[in-house]
Order: structure tokens, then C-alpha cells, then sequence
């Protein structure tokens, strides 16, 4: 090998040496450098104290329904099926494969 060459080798090992030593101090900054503070998440108002929200679909409110002793399993699972009925007629998804039918 000429003179060049080994110069042109010694200056690639030596940016190589540089890039891995930026990118280890990117990847690991110092330990007692402060960090930013991050803002607290916003919050709603505060509570009232006044009972559970209220559920805001048919199936939130069959729910309360069944946890509160107000309906039983057995009619939940009805109301629910005639909901997925009614859903069925009003927004039919056509299936793959089915094209037959």
C-alpha cells in the first residue's frame, strides 16, 4: 500500500472514531443535566359529587341497566340481539364469500 492510501485510512477510522462518539453522547446525555418539565395533562371540571354519569348509548344504559339488579342476564342478552338485529336491517355488511346469497 502507497502513502495515500494508508492517509485515506487513517482519516476514515478517524471520522468513524468522531460519528461514534457524538451519537453516544446523543444517545446517553449526562445524567444530572435537568430535564425538561413537562406540563400536567388538563383536566375536566372537578367532579360534583352528584352519582354516576349518565351512559350516552342504548348499550352503556343496558348495562347500568344489568349491574344495578334493574334487569336480568337473560334480558340483557335479548335487548342486546334485538339491537344487533335492528343494526343488521338498517346497515347490512356484505360479507366476503357470501356473494351467493
Amino acid at each position: 500500500m502507497g502513502a495515500a492510501e494508508v492517509d485515506v485510512m487513517e482519516f476514515l477510522i478517524i471520522v468513524t472514531i468522531g460519528v461514534v462518539i457524538v451519537t453516544v453522547a446523543f444517545l446517553f446525555p449526562e445524567r444530572d443535566a435537568p430535564r425538561p418539565v413537562r406540563a400536567e395533562p388538563e383536566t375536566g371540571p372537578e367532579p360534583t359529587g352528584t352519582g354516576p354519569a349518565k351512559p350516552s348509548t342504548l348499550e352503556g344504559a343496558l348495562v347500568v341497566q344489568l349491574m344495578s339488579g334493574e334487569i336480568t342476564g337473560l334480558q340483557y342478552r335479548a335487548a342486546i340481539a334485538r339491537i344487533a338485529e335492528r343494526d343488521e336491517e338498517r346497515n347490512p355488511w356484505a360479507v366476503p364469500g357470501n356473494d351467493l346469497l
